[in-house]
């Protein structure tokens, strides 16, 4: 999994994420595939906004039927941690409802903001390729599933004997040898 931001896109969470602090702040990430093409803020509406967030329902929803409107997909969500690393918390992780999308989580930790993005499903948490760039990155490749290198040894068995059958066939008849 990965997930492209230009840098006018991260600028804007880091933003966001310093305007609110000692507040975590939220959002949501719009896009199409890897793409991200708008970061949209959504209103932390947690009890104990210092410490977790909670995203305005009103406001999610209304998001998700304008994505499908314009023939776009949310395809991450962010927020902040003012005060620790850009590692999702247990809170984070037990949180997440959403297994294909990514989560990305900017730290004001330490004099310069960092962004960190993480694939979270049930029982896993795994770090996404995160690219922050004016130019789209090279699709990354995924390494071959057992059923696909099972197809690749099959197929190279087959054209081995198709060759040796075929080569057989159009060896020339063996001589006769005269009985004495």
């Amino acid at each position: 999994m990965q997930l492209w931001l230009r840098p006018v896109l991260a600028r804007t969470i880091i933003d966001h994420a310093q305007r609110n602090l000692p507040n975590e702040c939220c959002g949501v990430i719009i896009g199409v595939g890897i793409e991200a093409h708008e970061v949209v803020p959504v209103p932390n509406i947690a009890t104990e906004p210092e410490l977790h967030y909670r995203m305005d329902d009103r406001v999610l929803t209304e998001l998700f039927f304008r994505t499908q409107r314009d023939n776009k997909a949310i395809i991450g969500f962010y927020h902040s941690h003012p005060t620790s690393e850009p590692v999702p918390s247990r809170t984070d992780v037990a949180l997440a409802s959403y297994p294909d999308m990514a989560y990305v989580i900017a730290s004001l930790r330490g004099e310069e903001a960092r962004l960190a993005a993480w694939s979270i499903k049930p029982g896993q948490v795994k770090a996404i390729e995160l690219s922050i760039s004016e130019s789209k990155p090279t699709p990354e490749e995924a390494p071959l599933s057992l059923v696909q290198k099972r197809a690749i040894i099959a197929s190279v068995i087959i054209a081995f004997l198709f060759m040796l059958v075929l080569s057989l066939s159009l060896l020339p008849p063996a001589p006769v040898i005269p009985v004495p």
